[in-house]
């Protein structure tokens, strides 16, 4: 992670979606309300963020959770000599080259992608 969550950050969080997708699995704005660290195990030596709690604000209204884990959401590479690198992502989810857009797991945050 290469920023510190801290409170009052505005952070993505990923709602969790139904399994009939009545409702997509989507981004969500959330504040982080606190940091909860941790001190990692023998030979971990530094502090580690663990989770941190929000308060997400959906259309519907806001909720509060806490112990929400963060999820980068990697993406799978695909091969190196891909023609068409550039339109990665935009419009498409995938590539022929074997890209594939990174997807955030349900009920974790993330950092806002930059536009």
């Amino acid at each position: 992670m290469s920023q510190a969550p801290s409170v009052g950050r505005i952070v993505h969080y990923v709602s969790y979606g139904t399994p009939n997708g009545e409702y997509k699995s989507e981004c969500r704005a959330a504040i982080i309300t606190g940091v909860d660290d941790y001190q990692a195990g023998e030979g971990g030596g530094g502090l580690h963020v663990g989770h941190v709690s929000l308060a997400v604000l959906n259309p519907e209204g806001m909720f509060f959770n806490r112990a929400v884990l963060h999820d980068e959401g990697a993406e799978t590479p695909g091969s190196p000599d891909c023609p068409d690198k550039g339109s990665h992502g935009n419009p498409f989810r995938y590539c022929v080259c074997g890209w594939i857009e990174g997807a955030h797991r349900g009920g974790t945050w993330h950092w806002p992608e930059r536009a």
